[in-house]
């Protein structure tokens, strides 16, 4: 992963992650797919869009940072649809205190004021892992885990001039 597109994703990342709450989940046409949406009540910007996350790979819930994160999809437990469903229930209303992506592969990191940390894998040779951001009037903001441990990212014009 390039380190300038780590950077300005980790940028847009926070920018619309930080001091939002998990909200809500949508159930997708199959199990492998999970959409989770975020509310921001008190950010900087009033977005009309929802902000979501989308994860099309594999995915876990850690209570407390454990000692070594998984590297790839074959080191995450596989969750039955229920239990993906009870560990989300576990974060609903929590407040993101922090976001960033890992060092070399765009595995996604989410820090709730629980304590808890939502780990999504990011590398997959072929496919997107994970997709998160907002759309709203003109402005659409997407941060995408590419193929290939890359990630890319959009954001509105101005942003991109900070």
């Amino acid at each position: 992963m390039n380190s300038d597109d780590k950077t300005f994703a980790e940028k847009a990342l926070k920018h619309l992650f930080l001091g939002a709450q998990v909200d809500g989940m949508q159930f997708g046409i199959s199990p492998a797919v999970t959409k989770i949406y975020f509310t921001n009540f008190k950010g900087s910007d009033n977005y009309s869009g929802q902000l979501y996350l989308n994860i099309e790979s594999k995915w876990c819930l850690f209570d407390k940072p454990p000692e070594k994160y998984p590297s790839n999809e074959d080191e995450i437990e596989d969750y039955s649809e229920d239990e993906e469903y009870s560990r989300i229930y576990k974060i609903r209303r929590q407040k993101v205190i922090n976001i960033h992506l890992g060092e070399t592969t765009p595995h996604l990191f989410i820090i709730l004021e629980n304590d808890y940390t939502l780990f999504v894998n990011g590398f997959h040779d072929k496919y997107e892992s994970w997709q998160a951001g907002v759309q709203f009037d003109d402005d659409d903001w997407l941060v995408v885990s590419v193929p290939g441990d890359e990630i890319a990212t959009w954001a509105p014009e101005r942003f991109n001039e900070k």
